[in-house]
């Protein structure tokens, strides 16, 4: 009888909150492929499948980023305006699962930010590491908060 292999993987997390001076009903629907065009400079992805048009459980879509190459996501969550999650894989090298929790705080919006990255081996994993670091994941936080903060303050 055969045995199961398993590979050396390896997990860590990044977390934070970012802030949004607007109502969850007016962010949620941005945090989506098609929608994210409107306020993230340079975004660029290629629908696979959504039934609606925009994110939805199950919709699919494909990025290509530095230095990892064509990443698959799926929406594996969609309960508006509250939760939504994107799991994102590399082939078999690598998972990303994204989760995001917003609240509401006094007229604005708190995004809990989730990203807990799978690596399929600690050679993979110190790249990852190295990649997303504390330091890098609170810059990219800090981008999104203010490119949020950009789009809605246009718009007021």
């Amino acid at each position: 009888m055969a045995k199961v292999q398993w590979a050396k993987g390896e997990r860590f997390e990044r977390k934070a909150r970012i802030m949004v001076a607007a109502r969850a009903e007016e962010v949620f629907p941005l945090l989506c492929p098609v929608r994210e065009y409107e306020w993230i400079p340079n975004w660029r992805c290629r629908m696979v499948y959504s039934e609606s048009g925009v994110a939805e459980k199950d919709a699919v879509f494909t990025t290509v980023e530095r230095p990892f190459g064509k990443i698959l996501w799926t929406c594996a969550l969609y309960e508006p305006p509250r939760r939504i999650e994107y799991l994102l894989t590399r082939g078999a090298i690598a998972s990303i699962r994204l989760e995001l929790e917003l609240t509401e705080e006094g007229g604005r919006t708190a995004i809990d930010w989730t990203m807990r990255y799978t690596a399929a081996s600690p050679r993979i994993a110190t790249f990852l590491r190295k990649k997303m670091s504390e330091k890098a994941f609170a810059s990219m936080m800090r981008t999104r908060e203010r490119q949020l903060a950009e789009y809605f303050a246009a718009r007021r």
